[in-house]
């Protein structure tokens, strides 16, 4: 042990932290200067300059599209959607929505790539389509039952039609009808539904912003006419 009687005679130690302020108080350190100015960070996905609504809108839609890759395409719960030709390049189009509007919110303006990939939406959106327009949910039920997976005598809503009845019986409290809704869904797939969601919120949201912009041109050009026919009286 040290004998307290040769503390004194210790040199002092220097600080670890050489430079982290001067002596007026003021930090000078680099590393603090960056932390200070990381600490300042808005959230991910978030900047409060960007107040353009339709960059969150196709974030959202491609979160939703990968969100739906992530979930299964049949009734075989153990097979991912990205596990499939298709569902690898829904994700492959979601991945790159994700990418580039999430640039486009840091950066407060979209570019060229953010629009390809909008663009790039409609794939998936007319593959679901005729997808749903094809769906036979008895076949398909043969099938998750030849394959073990759904039980033989599985309930389930018979067509699209016959869906949305279930669906107003399920909300009136019906446990029969929510299984039907529940096992419809599971052979039709639950991801390619939330696949078409994400592309159907992408090009709604495209289509919806070109349709805007003309009719903001078409008033701007309006407004310029009358105000030349306005000089042009006096």
């Amino acid at each position: 042990m040290t004998n307290p009687g040769d503390l004194a005679s210790l040199e002092p130690l220097e600080p670890l932290d050489t430079g982290a302020t001067d002596g007026a108080g003021v930090v000078t350190n680099e590393d603090a200067l960056l932390q200070a100015a990381r600490s300042g960070l808005p959230c991910p996905a978030f900047n409060p300059y960007c107040r353009d609504k339709s960059n969150y809108k196709f974030l959202f839609a491609g979160v939703m599209m990968m969100v739906g890759c992530m979930m299964p395409f049949s009734a075989n719960t153990a097979m991912a959607g990205y596990q499939t030709m298709s569902g690898g390049f829904y994700l492959l189009i979601a991945i790159g929505m994700v990418w580039t509007w999430w640039g486009a919110i840091a950066s407060n303006r979209s570019t060229s790539a953010s629009l390809k990939w909008l663009l790039f939406c409609v794939f998936p959106l007319v593959a679901v389509i005729m997808n749903m327009t094809a769906f036979d949910p008895k076949a398909a039920h043969e099938v998750a039952a030849a394959r073990g997976w759904l039980p033989t005598d599985a309930t389930f809503s018979e067509s699209w039609k016959a869906l949305f009845g279930d669906i107003g019986s399920a909300l009136g409290k019906s446990q029969e009808a929510a299984t039907r809704v529940e096992n419809f869904w599971r052979l039709f797939g639950t991801g390619q539904f939330f696949v078409f969601l994400g592309a159907l919120m992408a090009e709604l949201g495209f289509f919806g912003g070109v349709l805007g912009g003309a009719k903001k041109n078409k008033m701007d050009m309006q407004a310029k006419q009358m105000a030349a026919a306005e000089r042009k009286r006096r």
